[in-house]
Formats: C-alpha cells, structure tokens, sequence
C-alpha cells in the first residue's frame, strides 16, 4: 500500500497586530479534507541587517510547512511562529556571478 499524496498550496497572508505577517497555507493528506496551517512571521524578522523580503518569507514559510507535514504527516497544530532557525534553515540565497554565461 502506498503512502497517501500530501499536498501544500499557499493561500495568502496578512498583517498581524504586532506588525509581523501570517502565511496561510492549504495542507492535504490524501483524500482528507483540507486543513489550514498558518505560520507567523515576528516584525522583526523584517527588520535589520539580515531581514528578509516579504517575497521571500513566502518561500522560506512554505519549507516550514512542508518540513512538518514530513516529519508529522498528520500535524496536530495549525498555527506555527516562524523563527531565526527556520529562516537559516531554509533560505534560498541566490548569487550573481558577475561575467559567467551558463
């Protein structure tokens, strides 16, 4: 028998009290009805020298996810805080090499 098929869409975000941001995100497992997990982003990751763009958060938000459903198929929260170490853990970085044709 095999695994169930899990699906993870990005629904959209919005502002939170505190200034920071929530990303919704759609999970499916299988043939189960959909459940809405949402992860919020502190202002402060947004801030500083090493903030992120919100464009960004999206991506590294959405590796969050997917990295608790693998590890949790069937997680029991729907509400996660994005931390310091999910965003090193998951950020894309990407370089320009100035001169180089690929």
């Amino acid at each position: 028998m095999s695994d169930p098929k899990t699906t993870v869409r990005y629904i959209g975000y919005h502002s939170l009290s505190n200034g920071g941001r929530g990303f919704d995100f759609s999970y499916t497992l299988g043939t189960a009805e959909p459940i809405v997990i949402t992860i919020d982003a502190p202002s402060g990751l947004f801030q500083g020298v090493h903030r992120i763009a919100l464009q960004e958060a999206v991506g590294i938000c959405y590796e969050t996810v997917k990295c608790l459903v693998k590890a949790n198929p069937a997680p029991i929260v729907d509400r996660l805080d994005l931390t310091p170490a999910d965003v090193a853990e998951h950020r894309r970085t990407i370089t320009k090499v100035s001169g180089s044709r690929h």
